[in-house]
């Protein structure tokens, strides 16, 4: 869901329950009870309460698809489908939204607005500075709100959890999670093993107390050049001679470790029903994207030259959001950017399939 779909639909429900009668306060982290939950009106999933096969994924994550209820009802209306059918939610959410307008301009309530735009714009900038000339790849889960003191990183439970995350393969010198490097620091608590950096390895992960988690890796070292030997043999273009190179897999194992370790990180000790996820790579200016895998026997695979400095995909995500469908929706749109098409990321025993050029069939 975009993020701005999501401060449209709380600014509207006035952060409230739009359940008749209910009208309870909801916030965006806190008690359980009064966490707001954006329930959809038509199931995402197939299969899910009020499904409708006909409708286009990108409209399911829409505001026009998602109402704001408190827990509680969220069950109600779920756990009756024939009860609370499409057009009734509808209504239900047009009478709120009518019911606070009114209370607006009788001054009854104020609304009290949430925004992170200012502390995820400071994290960019962050990681910027910090990758300097090398190719990272970033994600981060963020709250909808910024509040100090949310959570305590050095919870037994939660340090746990922050101790156990995968490290790809093939992109890291040791894939081993090195506890050791584990340090309170003015945020909340960060590991960073940055020794290898001059050779192309790395990496930071950080959770701070206002509940934002980032992972980043350093993928210098799964990084080729395109030489004059590849012009010969794969009928490069010559002015290609030089272009740096990512390996398509690289990424897919980096956004994969990115996702698993947000998902046990959340489920353990993050207060929230719904985070903005950021996901960033650095550096990418006249870069290409190999399809293959290194220098396969098949070939170079090439995507188009990047023309932009960094790339970036965001969106809202909720706690109970499987991690296989999210970390496809990432892989794809990153594909895009670098001028290639994939129609499924794993096939069914969870091997990466390949990108290919849009009319290659």
């Amino acid at each position: 869901m975009r993020i701005k779909d999501v401060k449209i639909l709380w600014g509207r429900a006035a952060n409230r329950c739009a359940f008749p009668d209910c009208k309870i306060e909801l916030t965006t982290n806190g008690e359980k009870d009064t966490l707001g939950e954006m329930a959809h009106i038509v199931a995402k999933s197939p299969g899910g309460p009020r499904d409708c096969p006909d409708i286009l994924p990108e409209s399911k994550d829409s505001y026009d698809n998602h109402i704001l209820v408190c827990p509680t009802h969220h069950k109600v209306i779920d756990s009756a489908p024939k009860t609370w059918k499409v057009e009734k939610l509808k209504q239900m959410k047009e009478d709120h939204e009518k019911w606070v307008t009114t209370q607006l301009v009788k001054e009854n309530f104020k609304i009290s607005s949430f925004d992170n735009t200012m502390f995820l714009n400071s994290r960019k900038k962050e990681w910027l500075d910090f990758a300097k000339h090398n190719i990272w790849v970033i994600s981060s889960i963020t709250p909808l709100n910024i509040s100090e003191d949310v959570i305590d990183p050095l919870k037994t439970d939660i340090l746990k959890m922050f101790n156990s995350p995968k490290l790809p393969e093939d992109i890291q010198y040791n894939t081993n999670f090195n506890t050791y490097l584990t340090r309170p620091n003015e945020n909340g608590v960060i590991n960073e093993n940055l020794h290898g950096i001059s050779n192309g390895y790395g990496y930071r992960i950080q959770l701070f107390r206002n509940g934002h988690y980032e992972f980043l890796i350093n993928i210098e070292f799964a990084m080729g050049e395109i030489k004059i030997d590849d012009i010969r043999s794969h009928r490069i273009p010559e002015e290609l001679v030089g272009t740096k190179i990512i390996d398509y897999p690289s990424i897919v194992r980096c956004f994969s470790s990115h996702i698993q370790s947000f998902s046990n990180i959340w489920k353990t000790g993050l207060p929230f029903n719904d985070m903005v996820l950021t996901t960033v790579i650095t550096n990418t200016f006249s870069i290409c994207l190999n399809s293959c895998h290194r220098r396969s026997l098949s070939g170079l695979l090439l995507g188009s030259k990047v023309s932009s400095k960094t790339l970036e995909y965001n969106t809202v995500i909720s706690k109970v959001s499987d991690i296989n469908p999210l970390c496809e929706q990432i892989v794809k749109r990153f594909v895009n950017y670098f001028g290639l098409v994939i129609d499924t990321v794993f096939d069914e025993r969870g091997h990466i399939l390949f990108p290919r050029h849009l009319n290659s069939g």
